[in-house]
């Protein structure tokens, strides 16, 4: 059955496509690119927050953060952040600010570079932006994100505290605090959601509309939520990364936690694209805007792309195109 306004695309098309994308655009090894730069950000980062809390009152947002996190993330890598960061706590070391602020962007930010090319790939498209602009929106960005989810965490507390006080004085502190302990994982879900949908729209090499970009900002937000429930659940319940990794295991599931995100992050990109290519209006593959012609496909990244090298199904498939474009 074809999808109304998508070029006569089947569910089974679209099912189709997708999965010889992310073979084709080797997601799963971008995945771990991504996973490896939040590990490598997430340390000087907590350094960052710790010493921070020493200047500003940040440390029940930090505590609130953390009881957040303890709801969707695994126990043991719960446990090496909070060992982590409790040390941090207790011990403040304002000189590393400065360190720790250098050291978190600049890891941070190639793993926010590592989605911009998966996201180019997605659209089938080259990169045209000059090496510092696409560096400076990295390191944007991820400064961007960094104070939007901060900021909303203590907005969430502060806005709990001030409506417990209202609600209290009002007679209603009971079931304030019931339909505000539910009302957060909205809220969770929308900062993620629009976290994800700014990326989406600022990092490919392509003009985009957010009509194009808030299905796989949905999808990707709820396929994060459900994958990281399960993870966590087999992580706690039938994994062994304990006695397979020993003293490493919490820092194992941390990665892999970190993995999964990356590769959700990637594969809602990759819906986007799909459904932009297929509806009526929007932009044709290798195409930057609406109505623009795409180069020929000898010149855009899919005439060879990363899965070719991995994969004997990719490579035939590309050789296969190859010889359909220089047929007379």
């Amino acid at each position: 059955m074809a999808i109304p306004g998508f070029r006569g695309l089947s569910l089974r098309e679209f099912g189709l496509r997708l999965y010889r994308n992310v073979n084709d655009h080797a997601a799963p090894d971008t995945a771990a690119q991504l996973s490896y730069y939040a590990l490598f950000s997430l340390f000087p980062f907590l350094v960052f927050l710790a010493t921070l809390t020493a200047w500003l009152p940040l440390k029940g947002s930090v505590n609130e953060l953390l009881g957040r996190l303890g709801q969707i993330m695994p126990d043991e890598a719960l446990a090496l952040v909070r060992t982590h960061l409790d040390d941090l706590l207790d011990n403040p070391r304002p000189k590393l600010l400065t360190l720790g602020v250098v050291v978190t962007l600049w890891s941070a930010s190639r793993g926010i570079d590592a989605l911009r090319k998966a996201l180019n790939l997605a659209y089938d498209v080259k990169e045209s932006r000059s090496f510092w602009r696409t560096q400076s929106m990295a390191l944007v960005l991820t400064v961007a994100e960094a104070v939007v989810i901060l900021a909303c965490v203590a907005m969430v507390l502060l806005g709990g505290q001030a409506g417990l006080w209202l609600a209290e004085h009002a007679g209603v502190g009971r079931e304030f605090q019931f339909v505000w302990s539910w009302l957060r994982w909205p809220v969770t879900a929308l900062v993620f959601t629009l976290a994800v949908a700014v990326s989406y729209y600022f990092l490919p090499d392509v003009k985009q509309e957010f009509r194009y970009i808030t299905p796989g900002s949905v999808v990707s937000t709820v396929i994060w939520l459900l994958g990281t429930w399960a993870f966590t659940l087999y992580a706690e319940h039938f994994g062994s990364y304990n006695v397979t990794y020993g003293s490493i295991g919490s820092v194992v599931v941390l990665m892999t936690w970190f993995y999964i995100s990356g590769l959700v992050l990637i594969l809602g990109g990759e819906m986007n694209a799909i459904i932009e290519h297929a509806s009526r209006g929007g932009k044709d593959a290798g195409a930057r805007a609406a109505g623009e012609a795409p180069p020929p496909e000898a010149e855009r990244p899919s005439a060879m792309p990363p899965g070719a090298v991995k994969s004997p199904e990719v490579a035939k498939r590309t050789e296969d195109a190859s010889a359909r474009r220089s047929a007379p």
